[in-house]
This record gives structure tokens, C-alpha cells and sequence, in this order.
């Protein structure tokens, strides 16, 4: 039996990826903040599809870290109530490493973890850790540093950061890297991301050819 606690504001859709092969065993709490104004229908079904318990939380408050200090203190009554033995962050955020690191030192008999997705995945730092031979790790890095710079102020996760270089990779025009930002960040944010980064996208593809 495990626990998925998503913070869904962070990882968005990608972090429901493999919702759909847990069992009845397995339970998942997925937290919405109010900068999320609507979900994928896609995410939907999947929520609707899977065997697992599905729960999800909605907060109301827009104060720094609300939603965070939410998940850690509904985690920390679920390892206290005693049933589950693996429980799972699901978000990019790396403050959650220091509720990591507390039960992995309180908390013997339990295992707590971080990950960007319920399905297991190599680790999204790939450019500290080496180059894994992914899409995402073929994006040269000027284009990266590139893309950094022209959404650094929406404080994106390491994961939506490779979310948008496999966008660069594999899409061959404009209206499929916007359909592919609104599948990562629903319609309002990816739109507007897509605004951020359409004129580097045309000079990235006409430098490819």
C-alpha cells in the first residue's frame, strides 16, 4: 500500500502519469491551489480510471507556501495514522526534501519519498547529474539557458522545465508547442507561456534546419 500526495500546482498533469496502474491498495491526494483554475479532461479521466482511492484537496488561501505546508501536514497525519508504509511527494519543489529528510530520520519503519510523477522516473536535474540520452538532454545549452531566462519569473519546477525542452525538440511548429504548453500548464498558463517563448521557438527551429 502507498500514498501519492501530488502538489498538482508544481508538477500539473504530468505528475498524474501512472495513476492508472496503481491498485485499490493504494491511495492519492491531490492538491489544487487557486492558481489552477481548471484541469485537463485527459487528467480527469485518468483520476476516473484508476482502482486507487482518489481525493482531491482544493486551497483556498494564496499565502506563500500554503499549499506546501497543507501537503506536509496532511502527510505527516497519514505516517502517524499508521497503514501505509510508502508514501510519495509528487512535486518538483525541492523544499520538500526537509520533510524527506525528517521522516527518514524519525520514522523507521515507513519509507518517504520525492518524486516529479507517480510513476518512477530518472531524476529531472539531468544537466547536474549527466547527460541522460533523452529529447530533453539533446537540446543544446544556450537554447535552455534561453528558455530559462524568458520564464524565469514563473518559478517553474525542474520537471516543467524538461516538459517544455522535449517541446522544443519534438514539435515542428507553432500551434503544437501551444497545445503542448496547455497540456502541461491547462489553457490560462500555458497560453501565456507560449507567448513568452514562441519567437525563441521559431529561431530554434530555423537554426535546426
Amino acid at each position: 500500500m502507498a500514498a501519492y500526495l501530488i502538489d498538482y500546482e508544481n508538477v500539473h498533469r504530468n505528475g498524474l502519469n501512472g495513476i492508472k496502474k496503481l491498485t485499490e491498495a493504494d491511495t492519492v491526494i491531490i492538491f489544487v491551489g487557486n492558481r489552477i483554475s481548471d484541469v485537463p479532461i485527459d487528467a480527469v479521466h485518468d483520476m476516473l480510471s484508476t482502482p486507487a482511492q482518489v481525493t482531491l484537496k482544493k486551497t483556498r488561501k494564496t499565502a506563500k507556501d500554503y499549499l506546501d505546508f497543507q501537503l506536509a501536514t496532511c502527510l505527516g497525519g497519514l505516517v502517524e495514522r499508521g497503514g501505509d508504509k510508502e508514501f510519495y511527494i509528487i512535486s518538483g519543489d525541492r523544499g520538500f526534501e526537509a520533510v524527506v529528510d525528517y521522516w527518514r530520520s524519525n520514522k523507521a519503519n515507513v519509507s518517504v519519498k520525492q518524486r516529479i510523477s507517480i510513476s518512477p522516473q530518472q531524476p529531472p536535474e539531468t544537466e547536474k547529474a549527466g547527460e541522460a540520452d533523452t529529447p530533453a538532454a539533446k537540446l543544446d545549452n544556450a537554447t535552455k539557458k534561453k528558455i530559462r531566462d524568458l520564464v524565469k519569473s514563473e518559478k517553474l519546477s525542474p520537471g516543467n522545465y524538461n516538459g517544455i525542452y522535449n517541446l522544443f525538440m519534438n514539435e515542428n511548429d507553432k500551434q503544437a508547442l501551444h497545445t503542448g504548453l496547455v497540456r502541461l500548464f491547462e489553457q490560462k498558463r500555458g497560453s501565456h507561456i507560449y507567448n513568452l517563448l514562441k519567437d525563441e521557438f521559431d529561431q530554434y527551429k530555423a537554426s535546426a534546419r
